[in-house]
């Protein structure tokens, strides 16, 4: 093979290679790596705002309903608790009503009385 048929071969294939080498697809290609590198970085932050908003170790939602959870067990063991303090001020309510319709009865005898005196000291 003389080096002229080398050229020639070497030329051809590159012609080859040129007419299979894609027009724009590589630009295209290169635009669509760069996009989703770009949604990739935004993503990526969306996430970490999403971990911080769930995990945060002092208003995080795990936090808060961990707290919620505790307080309405907190809220459970001491239910009977707070029924017997209702059932005591329900007691008290009734003694009071009980003692005012007795000052009430004791105020009206006396007004009776002082009225009856007031009557009877009159010439």
């Amino acid at each position: 093979m003389t080096q002229k048929e080398l050229l020639e071969n070497v030329l051809s294939e590159l012609g080859s290679i040129k007419k299979g080498m894609p027009n724009g697809e590589l630009k295209h290609m290169a635009r669509t790596i760069d996009e989703l590198r770009d949604n990739q970085s935004l993503m990526k932050d969306d996430i970490s705002d999403l971990k911080k908003t769930l995990l945060d170790p002092n208003d995080g939602v795990i936090v808060n309903t961990n707290k919620n959870t505790d307080f309405r067990r907190e809220r459970e063991r001491k239910i009977e608790y707070y029924d017997n303090i209702i059932v005591e001020f329900k007691k008290m309510q009734d003694w009071k009503n009980g003692v005012t319709r007795a000052l009430w009865i004791v105020f009206t005898v006396l007004a009776g009385i002082i009225i009856k005196f007031l009557a009877e000291m009159q010439p």
